[in-house]
Order: structure tokens, then sequence, then C-alpha cells
């Protein structure tokens, strides 16, 4: 029976869910004022963005590097910004860079704004804190608006991840990655493993329809 009103509900959330988002719209959480164009990830609809933002906001960020990858339309950014930190955020999406420009503004906020492919143009630098809310579902995208929820067919985005992850992080710092339990978990864990790295569960929290979303903290094996 659960199975079924899930089903039931899904059907009428999917199409309205996109019926919402076929133009621009406007976001406020916790004072901060968002321009969401049509096509970049909404953080009001779906509560991945919440869920870390929350977590963050909880910490001392006062005068620590940050880095975001995959920002979106910069609501963890800029609150991470307002709360002292040093904000790199990047973004793929051309879409979402501009968003991120124009919401920086918006909100008086100065963040440092890269174009990137995970982290081929980060600066290189080891930083404080890296969090990202990432693409995770196993498919290739088809458009830019795919660009926020697929991560390739043979999860390419979490192999160039954690490639590239310790050259930017020390011993100190805290890498967050928030995922669903509708993904991939296993083969994401698996590659992880495979580049040296282990992820552990900081904190769980059950979502509507039997849905569950994780917080990770990724570590180095060998820091054990």
């Amino acid at each position: 029976m659960r199975k079924l009103f899930k089903r039931f509900v899904s059907f009428f959330l999917i199409p309205l869910t996109r019926w919402y988002l076929r133009k621009d719209r406007r976001y406020t959480f916790r004072q901060v004022t968002l321009h969401v164009p049509q096509g970049v990830f909404h953080p009001g609809l779906f509560y991945s963005t919440k869920f870390l933002l929350n977590f963050l906001l909880d910490q001392n960020l006062k005068g620590k590097t940050l880095l975001e990858l995959g920002g979106g339309s910069g609501l963890i950014a800029i609150h991470c910004a307002k709360s002292g930190a040093d904000v790199t955020v990047t973004d793929l999406s051309r879409k979402a860079i501009t968003a991120i420009e124009t919401n920086s503004a918006l909100n008086s906020v100065a963040l440092k704004i890269v174009s990137s492919d995970v982290f081929d143009q980060v600066p290189l630098q080891q930083y404080d804190w890296i969090v990202v809310n990432p693409p995770y579902y196993a498919n290739d995208p088809i458009d830019e608006a795919e660009l926020a929820w697929h991560c390739g067919k043979d999860f390419e985005y979490f192999r160039k991840f954690f490639t590239s992850l310790g050259k930017f992080t020390s011993r100190q710092t805290r890498t967050v990655m928030v995922l669903t339990l509708g993904c991939d978990l296993e083969a994401i864990f698996a590659i992880a493993e495979r580049y040296g790295f282990k992820m552990n569960v900081l904190q769980e929290r059950n979502v509507l329809f039997d849905g569950k979303d994780f917080l990770f903290e990724i570590t180095a094996k060998n820091a054990e």
C-alpha cells in the first residue's frame, strides 16, 4: 500500500515540479533572497541543499577557506560567506555561474566564482572546508540543466572528484558531501575506496516517501 501511494503521489508531484520550474523563480531562505533561473537547481524544492546548509551553519566558519563544488543558485556559498568564511564557489553550468554572480550582488556578498568541471579550474590550495551536493544519478546529462542531477553512466563525476581531492586537502580539511538513498551508494563508496578515501556518516534524515538523505564526511584512509 505504501509503495502504491508513493507511485500515485509521484505521478502528480513530478509533473507539478516540472511545471513550477519552467520559468525563473525567486526564493528566500533565512534572509537570503535568490533569483533561481529556469534550468538551475532550485534549493527550495529539494531538501539536500538545506540539509547540507543547516549542518554548515552550526559550524564555526569565521576566517575559514571554504570551497563549494557545484554551487547552483549560490545559497550555500552566500550563507557561508555571511558566516565569515572566505568562499570559492564553482559550477559547470553557465546559467548557474550567472545566477551565483547575480545572487552574490543581490545579497551584497563577495565570492570567488569559478566556472569549473569539478576541480579542473579551481585555484590550487588546501582548503579548510570542501562541501558538495553532487550530481549522483548514473546517467549522462543531455543538457545543461541535467548537470545538477547526472554524474555520467560510469560515475565520471565521482572519479574526477576523488582523483583530485587530495591535492586540495590537508589533514585538517573537512570534506562534506550530501547523498541520497536513491542513488547507487555502493558504487560511490567503491570509487572513494579505490582512490584512498573513506566516507563516514555524519547525519541522516528521512525524507518524504521512504527516502533518506545522508551527510558524509570524507577522510583519507591513510589519515586513520
